[in-house]
């Protein structure tokens, strides 16, 4: 069916809101598909009939307390959340590693090596005053994990700065008090054989599980609860035991980047510059610290909605707009072929939102298309064009008059305001014939309109610098002369007849035919 192609071009301009791919490439990693952009990953699941729409089919925006109903079913929608259109963990691998060389990851890292440096030219190395930068670089370098963890479970891209480093939270204390509270638990489980040993495998699985919960929570209690814990773990499901698997192996790293340091030029540095050393342990610790951070924060974000976490605004969902979501349903009804349920729907949005340009649009396009109903689209083409009128939007004008007479040939709009507007589109289209058809005759049908002045003086022009008919364009300026004396238009009027006759374009003006 044409009309049915025809409004499903349309329907990609009046449905958009804020989900927009350009590069129409299919996200290969994302759970599920909108079933009408089968490029883009769906946001909302209907628990009845199982559709799967995209935000920009579907823009609704998620409620704990009430959820938006299925437009084919009415059922109730679920959001699915940021979480179906994210890669998995295992593909994030680069940008985890690249993640500290960022402005702000890199300013930590230099901090921390110029500290580093003056605590070597400032300490003792064998005095007790050394414990006192070990103390401040462990605990920024445990401050920058955890901020990093939060950051990135509300999916912010950048690290956190050196000021949101200090936001009076005193999580580095509750860390080293998590570390000691789990050392005295492992220590405890050791004199239990081998059952202590399968409990101390388990207690280390699950400790990022805790650094996660004090990042993002902040509490020491949440972080040391069994139940919070393991129900952290359990509902990042598989995701969690990877995570711990890579956790291990990235925790080598700092050993490992000095070990790739030729023997002879680690027995140098150590005999001559043991400092250079030393910044690189600590800098290569801080960098694997935050590659760490990003990992877990990522996992986090993944399950955002299931653990209550707020997402940043770049990810936040746009606030409900019904506006937009019923003319989402319109199209949803239009896509499966349901143009009766769509009139109806249109109907009752033109009722809520009579003055709504695109809502006036998408009807009128829809009853025009359809075509089942002239006295209908007739009705509703005189609303929309004197809405258009009315809020300055002439340029749709032409358009719609002539979708409006592909169902009713012969139709002219009621109003002479909108039938002058549209004359003077129709000219400055260089369409004349349909402009002088619009208002060559409203001395007659209107007489008295307050309209007819303007809308006889736009004839004139048409006739003058259009059609090349200057003896019409007189006529028409001679007989508003005549029977609107003393109108506001006048002195334009006769300016416009001056100019006219002194370009020499007539001889004599001659009386007006429609006198």
């Amino acid at each position: 069916m044409s009309s049915k192609l025809t409004l499903l071009k349309f329907n990609s301009n009046i449905a958009k809101v804020n989900f927009d791919d350009s590069t129409g490439k299919r996200n290969s990693v994302a759970k599920d598909y909108c079933g009408y952009h089968t490029e883009k990953a769906a946001n909302w699941n209907c628990l009845s009939c199982g559709s799967l729409l995209c935000q920009e089919c579907f823009p609704a925006a998620p409620e704990p307390m009430r959820r938006p109903y299925c437009t084919l079913c009415g059922g109730n929608m679920h959001h699915l959340g940021v979480a179906n259109s994210l890669p998995p963990f295992w593909s994030q691998m680069p940008r985890f590693f690249a993640y500290p060389f960022s402005v702000n990851g890199g300013i930590f890292l230099a901090l921390l090596a110029a500290l580093t440096i003056a605590s070597v030219k400032l300490f003792d190395p064998s005095g007790l005053l050394v414990l006192l930068p070990i103390f401040i670089l462990g605990s920024l370098a445990i401050r920058q994990g955890l901020r990093v963890i939060e950051f990135c479970s509300q999916g912010k891209s950048r690290p956190p700065s050196i000021p949101d480093l200090f936001d009076g939270n005193p999580t580095t204390l509750k860390m080293l008090g998590l570390i000691l509270a789990y050392s005295m638990l492992v220590r405890s489980l050791g004199h239990l054989g081998w059952f202590g040993l399968g409990a101390i495998v388990c207690l280390s699985g699950l400790l990022p599980a805790s650094i996660m919960l004090l990042a993002v929570h902040g509490s020491l209690r949440e972080a040391l609860s069994p139940v919070q814990v393991i129900q952290l773990a359990v509902r990042t499901g598989w995701s969690y035991l990877g995570l711990v698997l890579v956790l291990i192996t990235t925790a080598q790293g700092p050993n490992r980047v000095i070990a790739l340091l030729p023997a002879a030029t680690l027995r140098q540095l150590s005999e001559h510059s043991p400092h250079v050393l030393l910044v690189m342990f600590v800098v290569s610790t801080a960098y694997f610290n935050m590659v760490m951070g990003a990992m877990m924060g990522y996992l986090l974000f993944q399950h955002h909605q299931d653990l209550g976490i707020v997402p940043d605004d770049e990810h936040a969902t746009a606030p409900a707009d019904k506006r937009a979501l019923d003319l989402a349903r319109a199209v949803i009804l239009v896509r499966e072929s349901r143009y009766e349920d769509a009139l109806r729907h249109m109907a009752g949005m033109v009722a809520d939102y009579p003055n709504d340009i695109p809502v006036l649009e998408y009807h009128h396009k829809l009853l025009c298309e359809l075509g089942g109903d002239p006295e209908r689209v007739v009705q509703h083409t005189e609303r929309y064009l004197n809405a258009m009128v009315g809020a300055q939007r002439k340029s749709s004008l032409v358009g719609a008059l002539e979708a409006a007479r592909r169902v009713v040939p012969h139709y002219r709009p009621g109003s002479i305001a909108v039938r002058r507007a549209l004359a003077e589109e129709y000219f400055l289209q260089r369409q004349f014939k349909p402009a002088i058809a619009l208002i060559g005759m409203l001395h007659k049908e209107a007489p008295t309109s307050d309209e007819l002045p303007a809308a006889y003086y736009l004839l004139a022009r048409i006739y003058s610098e259009g059609v090349r008919d200057d003896a019409k364009a007189v006529m028409v300026l001679d007989f508003l002369l005549k029977h609107f004396p003393g109108h506001a238009m006048t002195g334009e009027i006769e300016k416009y007849r001056k100019v006219i006759l002194s370009l020499g374009k007539t001889d004599q003006p001659g009386a007006c035919a429609a006198t």
